[in-house]
This record gives C-alpha cells, sequence and structure tokens, in this order.
C-alpha cells in the first residue's frame, strides 16, 4: 500500500501510478496488480496534507530488494507513506480492471477554518442576549462574581469604618 500526495495525482494519475510501479520494477519487483485503492481524509497531517489517494500494490519480489524499495518509497517526494506486507494468496478483485475516476474531483484539503473569537466585551453583550455560548455566559458569570465580590468587600470596608467611628465617637463621649 502507497500512500500518494494529492497535490502530485492531480497532476496525472496513471504518470504517477507508473513512477511508482516503475521504482518497484527497478529493483526487481513483478508488478502483479496496481490499482487506485481510494482517496481520503488522513487522521493527521503528513507533510502538510490532510487527504491522500491510496495504491493498493500486489508484487512478487526478491526478499533483498524490499529494503531498497521501501527506502525509495521514503525518500520520494510524491509518496507520503507506504506498508509493504506479505500477502498468501492476491484477491480476485485484484485482478479486476481499475475504476476510472476524475483527478479534479479529488477535493481540497479540508484545512479546519480558523475560528476567531469576539472580544470580552462582544462575547458579553451576546451572553445577555441568549446568543452567547456556555463559555461567554460563564466569562460573564465570573465578571458579575468579580463585581459583586468587590460590592462586598467595599461594603465590608464601610461597615467596618462605620464601626471605627461609633467605637471613637463612644470612647469620646466617655471621657
Amino acid at each position: 500500500m502507497v500512500l500518494l500526495d494529492n497535490r502530485e495525482v492531480k497532476k496525472g494519475w496513471d504518470a504517477l501510478k507508473s513512477d511508482v510501479c516503475g521504482l518497484f520494477e527497478k529493483h526487481g519487483a513483478k508488478i502483479v496488480s496496481a490499482r487506485r485503492w481510494d482517496e481520503r481524509r488522513l487522521a493527521y497531517p503528513i507533510n502538510g496534507q490532510l487527504r491522500g489517494t491510496y495504491l493498493l500494490m500486489y508484487h512478487d519480489a526478491p526478499t533483498e530488494s524490499i529494503v531498497p524499495i521501501n527506502r525509495e518509497l521514503q525518500y520520494s517526494e510524491t509518496v507520503l507513506r507506504s506498508l509493504t506486507t506479505v500477502c498468501e494468496e492476491i484477491p480476485e478483485e485484484a485482478h479486476q480492471p481499475e475504476a476510472e475516476f476524475d483527478v479534479n474531483a479529488i477535493p481540497e484539503d479540508d484545512a479546519p477554518a480558523a475560528v476567531e473569537e469576539p472580544p470580552a466585551e462582544e462575547a458579553k453583550d451576546k451572553a445577555k442576549d441568549g446568543e452567547g455560548d456556555a463559555e461567554a455566559k460563564a466569562e460573564e458569570a465570573k465578571a458579575e462574581d468579580a463585581d459583586a465580590s468587590a460590592e462586598g468587600d467595599a461594603a465590608e470596608g464601610e461597615a467596618k469604618a462605620e464601626s471605627t467611628e461609633d467605637s471613637t465617637d463612644e470612647e469620646t463621649k466617655e471621657s
């Protein structure tokens, strides 16, 4: 299995496929079947790519040629990843002709769009209007708690000041 860079696939599938098959044949492998398996989104970016096209190949190669083949695949700019395994029996579907596909139908990399966070004041306004999400509401609640705490601290300070004034007034009266 060879995972190919979609940018190269869009340039020409047949040429790319023959280049990869030529790489195998250069090292003495006999290609039994080579066909496009699928074009899919990758689980994680590889060389900046989020999509790739899989080439499924069945070949017969001398054991000593596997290491040089893998090395060339690793250094190839068109190959993102490759995997070579032993296959005891080639399935019948491998001998069927490859289905035609339009390389222009390959979607562009579907990178996630960058999400801009609104300024804090906008988040508060949205939260008040009921439009904001849970985070905006949580931020507003924190801000209100901080305001309430500050008001509570101020009220407590005023109460202490008043009690201090009262006690100094009483002391003055007693004297």
